[in-house]
């Protein structure tokens, strides 16, 4: 019975040791595999811009208020810069986006409208927000029929 009781405890410290090894590999991220992530994400950012002939405070409005139709979070919103800083969680394709459009006025007065969106994580499959959000601007800005 004591050569079975000394191999249990063998092997609940040989388990020990392994669980030690594995949550150790877990602990701080190795920096050169943060590197390699972030190159391979930056590889998987997308990026359009649109003009349009409306006044700054019609498009950035319509910017917002598509934002939080689609349940994102904003980060930052500062017209005075035409930053919006956005966030989307989690969906079946995706751990989620940041967002950042970028609205300017151009020297003849349009409006010119930038959308960066990039996976949070680089296994994402990351939604096409400049078709969904350009979409989204287009309908709210687009001039009302009358019936």
């Amino acid at each position: 019975m004591a050569a079975g009781a000394a191999r249990g405890g063998y092997a609940a410290i040989a388990c020990a040791i392994a669980c030690v090894l594995l949550l150790s590999a877990c602990g701080a991220p190795d920096p050169e595999r943060v590197a390699r992530e972030r190159e391979v994400a930056e590889g998987v950012e997308r990026a359009a811009s649109r003009l349009y002939k409306r006044p700054f405070d019609v498009i950035w409005g319509a910017l917002l208020a598509s934002a939080a139709e689609r349940k994102m979070t904003v980060l930052q919103a500062d017209a005075t810069s035409g930053v919006i800083e956005l966030r989307h969680g989690m969906s079946a394709t995706s751990i989620g986006e940041r967002i950042d459009i970028r609205v300017t006025t151009t020297v003849d007065r349009a409006v010119r409208v930038e959308i960066r969106s990039r996976p949070l994580v680089v296994v994402s499959v990351p939604r096409d927000w400049q078709r969904v959000l350009f979409g989204d601007l287009e309908q709210k800005i687009a001039p009302r029929r009358q019936p």
